[in-house]
């Protein structure tokens, strides 16, 4: 299977299915500042629609992004942030102008340090998503786990032990292929 391609048809389908207009004029995939060749339309001087644009992240640039948060990541995290250009609610968004922005917003240096990859946020709950990189290389047993920032943030960085923060940890699918099937191809 070619995780790249995989990625691709995913974010397709999830941008599909929630990409109706209405009549007064609003989408989801409605936000301000939008880059000109991610536009789809002006909605007004500010607000635009904004589409999926091809990545132009290279390997070299996820590789520079691998040495900043002291990791190596899993192959289908690489393709999922390497893939499209995108503003999606659920994951950070990338833009064609800084795409790792974002991303790099998500390192914390306690998960990092102990072996697992923050990718993603839950600004409604207050939770950060990550990728247990403890079995890797083989994807399918690193886990996805999630953790209240609150917790997080009370935690020592600099002598919190890895299972002490495994306490903490929330188990939510037992890979990342697996989360992004259920958040992107599943939803309805």
């Amino acid at each position: 299977m070619d995780r790249n391609e995989y990625i691709k048809n995913g974010f397709e389908a999830y941008y599909a299915r929630y990409n109706q207009v209405t009549e007064e004029g609003f989408c989801r995939w409605m936000r301000p500042g939008v880059p000109d060749v991610m536009k789809v339309a002006d909605i007004d001087e500010e607000w635009s629609r904004w589409k999926l644009v091809p990545s132009i992240v290279s390997q070299e640039d996820v590789a520079s992004l691998e040495e900043q948060f002291g990791l190596k990541f899993p192959e289908w995290y690489k393709a999922f942030i390497s893939t499209y250009h995108h503003f999606f609610d659920v994951i950070p968004e990338q833009g064609i102008d800084e795409p790792f922005d974002r991303i790099r917003n998500m390192y914390n240096p306690l998960l990092c340090k102990l072996g697992y990859l923050p990718f993603s946020w839950d600004t409604e709950y207050g939770s950060i998503r990550c990728i247990d990189l403890q079995e890797s290389p083989d994807e399918e047993k690193c886990g996805i786990y999630e953790i209240d920032h609150e917790i997080l943030f009370e935690m020592d960085d600099e002598n919190t032990e890895r299972n002490e923060l495994k306490e903490s940890l929330i188990f939510l699918y037992p890979n990342f292929k697996t989360y992004f099937d259920h958040t992107f191809l599943e939803h309805a």
